[in-house]
């Protein structure tokens, strides 16, 4: 069974969205700036609350857009390996170490996709997507579709 990801992004980067120009202007949790890299997540609700995390929930509005992602069924994902993770690793801002291990990772296209934990909810996991992988064609990506957060979560 192939597995599905998802991907929130604002509506005005839906052309960039899966290019990882996003995440090459800055630094990322999993790579330094310039370095191409599409973070997704393992569910729809992970990926929301990946979003929400960056930014006051009252400008989230009907701005955004989430977007699934088909990972093929004989894609071989890497695991990353949690033990080399620092005691930290999910301080904000990240350690630059989880930088280095996803720019190592992107360096050597052994994948197109890395399974890496939330710093959110840890027990859960995002899918880290080179754009650069010869095998990235293979990933279908579906179309947007509006992505409206209801309004009483800014009473949480």
């Amino acid at each position: 069974m192939s597995l599905t990801v998802w991907r929130i992004s604002h509506k005005k980067h839906i052309d960039t969205s899966f290019k990882g120009e996003g995440t090459g202007l800055g630094r990322g949790r999993w790579n330094s700036p310039g370095t191409a890299l599409i973070y997704t997540s393992a569910t729809l609700s992970l990926a929301a609350l990946e979003t929400l995390v960056t930014m006051e929930i009252e400008n989230f509005g009907n701005i955004f857009v989430s977007i699934g992602v088909k990972i093929p069924d004989n894609f071989l994902i890497k695991q990353l390996d949690e033990s080399v993770l620092p005691a930290h690793w999910r301080d904000t801002p990240p350690p630059k170490v989880l930088a280095s291990i996803g720019d190592r990772w992107l360096a050597s296209k052994s994948t197109a996709v890395l399974r890496v934990p939330s710093a959110i909810i840890p027990h859960e996991y995002n899918y880290l997507i080179n754009p650069l992988h010869p095998d990235f064609e293979k990933i279908a990506i579906y179309p947007p579709q509006t992505f409206i957060l209801d309004r009483n979560m800014k009473n949480i």
